[in-house]
């Protein structure tokens, strides 16, 4: 009479080869299917006698567990990967943010280079966020003029910030 341990090293012996080339197939990665392959057996080893599949039936049971188990590690890498690629796009954003701040920085420092009328027009758009309209109705001075100032403060201010870089 054959052991249950006999009956599980029959299957592997007759089936694991073949699972492992549709397992590796699958993954594409010859110790993730070994993996694969190993809980379709062991999963089979852990079914009740009753609830556990006979003749014919054993051979599509490990190969559907076999694919499911397969599949779960596909999705699971691929979440992973995802993940991974949010983290370094955050990372990256971050990066860019510090960067911006210390631009900002840099500029709102050097603010003395400027006219009064300009320092208030920049510092009103810039540190507070005023549009133009807004800038118009706090300064009395007109949009159009807002924008000119503006335009002239960036100019002045990045001549300036070139000049002080030695790059």
């Amino acid at each position: 009479m054959n052991t249950p341990q006999k009956d599980l090293e029959s299957l592997m012996t007759t089936h694991a080869p073949a699972l492992l080339r549709y397992a590796e197939r699958l993954v594409r990665d010859p110790h993730t299917a070994q993996d694969v392959v190993q809980h379709a057996f062991i999963k089979y080893a852990g079914l009740e006698d009753i609830r556990r599949p006979g003749g014919s039936a054993v051979r599509s049971w490990l190969y559907r567990v076999v694919h499911n188990r397969a599949v779960d590690h596909i999705r699971s890498d691929q979440r992973r990967k995802e993940l991974h690629e949010t983290h370094a796009e955050l990372e990256e954003g971050r990066r860019d943010s510090a960067a911006s701040r210390n631009q900002k920085q840099a500029v709102l420092d050097s603010v003395h280079v400027l006219n009064e009328k300009e320092k208030t027009v920049l510092l009103l758009r810039l540190e507070e966020g005023l549009s133009y309209q807004e800038i118009e109705d706090v300064t009395g001075i007109k949009q159009g003029h807002v924008g000119y100032l503006l335009h002239h403060a960036i100019r002045t201010l990045s001549v300036h910030l070139k000049q002080g870089d030695p790059a």
